[in-house]
C-alpha cells in the first residue's frame, strides 16, 4: 500500500487496495478480492461493465479506511486508485474503476481496456484463420462481415456505444481503404477496426495485419 505513488504508467494495470484480513487473522491481498469481483461481473453483466460498487462478501475485514475527500486527493496528485471503501448500510465497496493509463483519453476505465483486449484477441483469431486465402475482394468482404457478426451481438448487449450499428462500430478493409497495392503483393491482410466505446460519434481505431503468405 505504501508503495503505491511509485506504480508505474500502464494502460494494463490498475491498483486497488487495501489488504484485508480474513477470520483467521491472515492478510488477503486487495488484488484477489478485485479479481473475483471482475470475474463476477463477465460473468453476469459483461467485461464492458465496469467492475465497480460491487459488494464485498465473506469474512473479510479492511487494514486500512479511506474517506471520500483523501481518496480524491489521491487520485487527482499521486496515481489512480481503485480502492475498497466501507459505506453506511451498504458494506464494503470495491469503489473506482481506473487504469494507470496516461491516455486518459481512450484507457483511463479498466471497463474500456478489458473490452478492448477481448475484441484484439478474438479478431486476431478470426483473421488469422484467412492465413493463406486469396488477398482478394471476396476474401475482404468474408473478414468483413465475420468481424461485423462478431461485433454485432456485442453492441445489441451493451458493450458500444451508439443508436445504431453504424454508430457504435465499423470495419474497413479493402484496397485504397487499408491497404495498398504493395501490401496486397507483400501477402499482407490489413483490418482497421473503429469501436465507439466512450462517447457517441468518437471511435477507438484497432488496426490488424495478418500476413497471408508463410516466410
Amino acid at each position: 500500500m505504501n508503495d503505491m505513488a511509485h506504480c508505474t504508467s500502464s494502460d494494463h494495470a490498475a491498483v486497488y487496495g487495501p489488504w484485508f484480513t480474513n477470520s483467521k487473522g491472515h492478510y488477503v491481498p486487495p488484488s484477489a478480492i478485485a479479481a473475483a469481483l471482475i470475474a463476477r461481473t463477465d460473468n453476469t453483466r459483461g467485461v464492458w461493465k465496469a467492475p465497480a460498487n460491487i459488494a464485498v462478501a465473506g469474512d473479510l475485514t479492511l487494514t486500512l479506511h479511506f474517506s471520500k475527500e483523501v481518496h480524491g486527493l489521491y487520485n487527482v496528485h499521486i496515481k489512480p486508485l481503485n480502492l475498497f471503501r466501507e459505506f453506511t448500510g451498504k458494506g464494503t465497496l470495491l469503489w473506482g474503476a481506473r487504469t494507470l493509463s496516461l491516455d486518459t483519453d481512450r484507457w483511463r476505465y479498466v471497463s474500456v481496456r478489458r473490452l478492448f483486449n477481448m475484441v484484439e484477441q478474438d479478431i486476431e483469431k478470426a483473421i488469422r484463420a484467412m492465413m493463406f486465402e486469396p488477398n482478394n475482394q471476396p476474401t475482404w468482404e468474408k473478414v468483413r462481415v465475420a468481424i461485423e457478426n462478431y461485433l454485432f451481438p456485442l453492441w445489441q448487449n451493451g458493450a458500444f456505444q451508439g443508436a445504431k450499428p453504424e454508430e457504435a462500430f465499423k470495419v474497413q478493409v479493402g484496397e485504397g481503404q487499408t491497404m495498398s497495392k504493395a501490401d496486397i503483393y507483400a501477402g499482407k491482410l490489413i483490418v482497421e477496426i473503429g469501436i465507439n466505446a466512450v462517447r457517441p460519434a468518437e471511435f477507438i481505431i484497432l488496426r490488424f495485419t495478418q500476413n497471408m503468405e508463410s516466410r
